[in-house]
C-alpha cells in the first residue's frame, strides 16, 4: 500500500481545500494510505475527509519572534524559523522521520520549501499550482528570492498545474523548471449533483434574473465589488435582478457597507460561508465569476455540473472551462464589460437556456475517473 502524504495550509472552506479533499478522498477508497498535514489548526472541512486519511497538524516551530504578531505576520509571512531555516531542516521537523512514497506540496509558499528539502530519495515528489503566478500573491512565502523559488520547483519529480494558463503564468514567473504538466482539477460530480438536491441553509429573495456568486470574500482576487455596483445599477434602470453572496473571509464587512451603501439590501444578500453551496448554485438562473484572476475556478466547473449558466470574467480556469466562450459566457475582465454581459442576461432571457444547454454538454469534460488515472500514473514516478 502506497503512503501518500499531502500538506498544505489547512482545511478551511475553499477551492483548493475542496480539490485536495476530493482527491484525497478517493485516494483512500482506491486503497492508498493517506496522509494530510496541516500548518494552521483550521479545519472546517476536516469532516468531509475520508475517516481512512490522518489529518495531521504541524504547528510553526516555537520561536520567540513567533510570539510577537508584528514579525510573525508582516515579515515572515508563515514563521520566522521557517524562514530562515534551509529546506532540509524543515523537512526533517515536519516529517518527523515519516517515510512516504508520494510526497506533495499541494499549496505554494512553505509547503513547497518543506517538501523540497526532502531527504527520501525513493519517495515520488509532486508540486501543485492552483492559481496564475502572473497575479498571485504568496508563492515566494518563507523564500528569499525567486531564484530560491525557481531552485524549490525544480527539485520536484512533477509540477501539476491546475489549468494551462496557470501553467505559463508559473513559467514566466518562475521561470521553466522543465518538469511542469497541465492537469485540471477532480471534481465528484455525483456528489456534487446530491448535495445540490438538499434545501438551502436559507431561504432566497429572488428577482426575476437570480444570480448567485461562490467564492472567498476577498475583493482583490475576487471581485465581488465590481458584481455588487454592476447589480446596483442594473436595478437602478428598472431590471427586476437580485444577487446572492456564497463565502467567508475578511472583506464581509466591507462588502456589507457597500451593499448598505447602495440601498441593497433587498437584492443583495451574504449567506456566509457555506460547506454545501450547491443548492444555491442549482436554485441560480447564472453563477457568475468576476474574478480579476483564478487559477481553475472550481465553482465556475461545479456550476457547469448542475447546468446552471455561467458569466465569468476572462481569467486563467475559467476560460479553458468554458472553452473561451463556447460553454458559458465570457466577458472582458473589466468593471463595464461584466456589467454589459450581466445586462445581457436581463434582457435576453433566451441566453439562460442557450447556456443551460451548453452547461449539459460540456459534462464530459469533468471526467473524474480519466483526471484520477493522470494524477496516480504520476506516483509511479
Amino acid at each position: 500500500m502506497k503512503r501518500i502524504l499531502f500538506t498544505a495550509p489547512s482545511l478551511t472552506v475553499g477551492g483548493m481545500e475542496k480539490a485536495l479533499i476530493t482527491l484525497a478522498n478517493r485516494l483512500c477508497e482506491s486503497g492508498y494510505s493517506v496522509t494530510v498535514m496541516i500548518l494552521d489548526d483550521i479545519t472546517e472541512l476536516g469532516d468531509t475527509l475520508d475517516d481512512r486519511a490522518l489529518l495531521l497538524h504541524r504547528p510553526y516551530k516555537s520561536h520567540p519572534g513567533s510570539r510577537i504578531p508584528y514579525i510573525r505576520h508582516k515579515l515572515y509571512d508563515d514563521g520566522m524559523w521557517e524562514t530562515r531555516a534551509g529546506a532540509e531542516k524543515l523537512y526533517q521537523y515536519y516529517t518527523d522521520g515519516e517515510k512516504y512514497d508520494v510526497e506533495i506540496a499541494f499549496f505554494r509558499g512553505l509547503s513547497v520549501k518543506i517538501i523540497s528539502g526532502s531527504t527520501n530519495k525513493d519517495a515520488v515528489h509532486l508540486a501543485w499550482v492552483h492559481s496564475d503566478f502572473r497575479q498571485a500573491k504568496g508563492y515566494m512565502n518563507n523564500f528569499r528570492d525567486i531564484k530560491e523559488v525557481n531552485r524549490a520547483y525544480s527539485r520536484f519529480d512533477r509540477v501539476v498545474c491546475v489549468s494551462e494558463q496557470a501553467r505559463q503564468g508559473f513559467i514566466e514567473t518562475v521561470g521553466d523548471t522543465g518538469n511542469t504538466l497541465t492537469v485540471y482539477n477532480m471534481l465528484p460530480a455525483a456528489e456534487i449533483r446530491e448535495l445540490s438536491q438538499k434545501p438551502a441553509e436559507r431561504s432566497i429573495r429572488r428577482a426575476k434574473l437570480h444570480l448567485v456568486i461562490v467564492a472567498r470574500l476577498l475583493d482583490r482576487v475576487k471581485g465581488q465589488l465590481r458584481l455588487i455596483s454592476a447589480v446596483a445599477k442594473l436595478r437602478k434602470e428598472g431590471e427586476s435582478i437580485s444577487l446572492c453572496i456564497v463565502g467567508g473571509g475578511s472583506d464581509r464587512d466591507l462588502l456589507q457597507k457597500e451593499i448598505a451603501s447602495k440601498n441593497a439590501g433587498s437584492y443583495i444578500e451574504l449567506v456566509g460561508e457555506k460547506k454545501n453551496p450547491y443548492p444555491y448554485i442549482k436554485e441560480a438562473d447564472a453563477l457568475v465569476c468576476a474574478s480579476y484572476w483564478e487559477g481553475y475556478s472550481l465553482t465556475v466547473a461545479e456550476a457547469l455540473i448542475l447546468e446552471t449558466p455561467v458569466i465569468s470574467t476572462d481569467c486563467a480556469g475559467p476560460a479553458e472551462i468554458l472553452d473561451h466562450g463556447k460553454y458559458g459566457m465570457i466577458t472582458e475582465n473589466s468593471d463595464e464589460a461584466l456589467y454589459e454581459g450581466i445586462k445581457r442576461f436581463c434582457r435576453e432571457p433566451g441566453l439562460i437556456d442557450k447556456y443551460r444547454e451548453k452547461a449539459r454538454e460540456r459534462q464530459s469534460f469533468f471526467d473524474e475517473d480519466k483526471t484520477f488515472r493522470q494524477i496516480t500514473n504520476l506516483f509511479e514516478g
